[in-house]
């Protein structure tokens, strides 16, 4: 029967994900001043070691001080500007050396000397460090944000989630691959998230993900910044030989990891990272804009310490099983973003089970009151 819901099934306007102009609101208003997911403290275990992070030409670098504090800093020079570290991920002996004209940081941002000093006044060692950025850490889980802006401290958005939580081992988590990252995909971000936000598509786009849990798939609304899907592994076996290896494997694990849920646990923070909560180990990944027609996912998958044979097994069939997803979003992903380049194509409907979509678009409807226009110049 059809639905006797009432509720204003609109998507965002279509030229919303072509506008660049839209795409410098979103970047000031949605990006700089919102929480990312950058790693985890087991990432730095030692002083010197860093992650970086890289977000519409800005430039984190996440860095453990001799006294054993993780700090976050703009990953730029004080003197002309240059990147301090390149890459991902990787360690500093003792200090942090500009490779453009040899400025010198302490593991802690303090300027400890340019080069050629006699070439410079008195410059105070704090005035001229590393700018800071604002850093929290949940449970080893590490977020930044360039500035300040609406959201309030992690804690607070994911208390409620703490209980359902509690089960998984995370301060304890072991970095495996390090950080991943997609091929670039030829979509505007919102349409990569937009897909992120329901799984109306996992029968039609998604047959082995239906195989393994889609059967009972469940969705909560996106509440306070949050959002949980969770997918329990269907009652029957699964008829795919990936996945029924897969919850084999999960099934010989040993305590206290044979208590976890048999399921795959997702809890998004707006805008655009995800947490991931598996039997075998757990991980984000983030949806990432380079322009406004091109994005990438970037994300990380850890281990739980302790990990036995049938756990490290498990993990790489999940990584089989996530790969295969990461393609077919990427192929209904493109599919419809090139409708927003039609002038005939205006905006999506939605139907009930895209209520969390819908959610999502009201929160950047919210911050970006310029969405309800019809086109911005």
């Amino acid at each position: 029967m059809p639905s006797d819901q009432t509720w204003n099934r609109d998507g965002l306007p279509a030229w919303s994900y072509r506008s660049s102009s839209m795409f410098e609101l979103e970047k000031n208003r949605v990006f700089l001043n919102h929480w990312h997911v950058v790693g985890h403290v087991n990432d730095l275990r030692e002083p010197g070691d860093w992650l970086s992070f890289d977000l519409l030409g800005e430039r984190a670098m996440v860095i453990r001080g001799k006294d054993g504090q993780v700090r976050a800093f703009h990953n730029t020079c004080r003197h002309r500007g240059s990147r301090l570290v390149e890459g991902e991920q990787g360690h500093c002996r003792g200090a942090v050396m500009c490779p453009f004209h040899a400025w010198v940081y302490t593991l802690e941002g303090e300027l400890k000397t340019p080069s050629q000093p006699d070439k410079f006044p008195t410059l105070d060692s704090t005035e001229y460090g590393l700018q800071p950025l604002e850093l929290e850490t949940w449970r080893g889980l590490l977020f930044l944000r360039f500035e300040s802006g609406p959201q309030p401290s992690i804690a607070t958005m994911m208390k409620r989630h703490e209980q359902e939580l509690s089960v998984y081992p995370l301060e304890d988590l072991q970095p495996t691959d390090g950080l991943y990252s997609s091929p670039v995909v030829p979509v505007n971000w919102k349409a990569m998230v937009d897909v992120d936000n329901e799984c109306y598509h996992c029968p039609s786009a998604h047959p082995g993900l239906t195989d393994l849990y889609g059967r009972s798939y469940e969705e909560g609304p996106w509440l306070e910044g949050t959002h949980r899907i969770r997918g329990p592994f269907n009652e029957k076996p699964s008829r795919r030989e990936l996945n029924q290896g897969y919850r084999e494997l999960v099934s010989q694990h040993p305590e206290p990891f044979n208590a976890m849920p048999q399921a795959w646990l997702y809890i998004g923070l707006f805008p655009v990272s995800c947490l991931v909560f598996y039997p075998e180990s757990a991980g984000f990944y983030r949806s990432i804009p380079l322009d406004v027609q091109t994005s990438v996912m970037t994300g990380a998958t850890y281990s739980y310490a302790g990990e036995s044979e049938s756990m490290r097994l498990a993990r790489e069939q999940s990584a089989l099983i996530d790969g295969e997803v990461m393609s077919e979003d990427k192929h209904v992903c493109e599919l419809h973003y090139q409708a927003t380049a039609s002038k005939y194509w205006e905006k999506g409907l939605l139907g009930d089970s895209e209520k969390a979509l819908r959610e999502h678009h009201d929160m950047l409807r919210v911050l970006i009151p310029e969405l309800s226009q019809r086109a911005l110049s």
